[in-house]
């Protein structure tokens, strides 16, 4: 398994492919994307700035690829 990080493109592998993942960037202006390894399972996600109806800004969190079980990488 190889996490890395900063090349600008997330990657996430597809089953059977290399085990290689990439957190992609948090240069952005108006988001980053991550990885987060929690209760053992690995994600790909987003967070970038949102604005509601009255313009208000926020930022959302959104997962871009669903979790998987570290486990199922061994």
């Amino acid at each position: 398994m190889l996490i890395a990080g900063h090349t600008h493109r997330p990657r996430f592998p597809d089953k059977g492919a290399p085990h290689y993942f990439n957190d992609g960037s948090c240069v952005h202006p108006r988001c980053i994307t991550g990885i987060e390894i929690q209760y053992g399972e690995i994600t790909l996600i987003k967070w970038w700035v949102k604005s509601n109806d009255d313009g208000a800004l926020y930022i959302s969190r959104e997962v871009l690829v669903e979790p998987e079980k570290l486990q199922s990488f061994f």
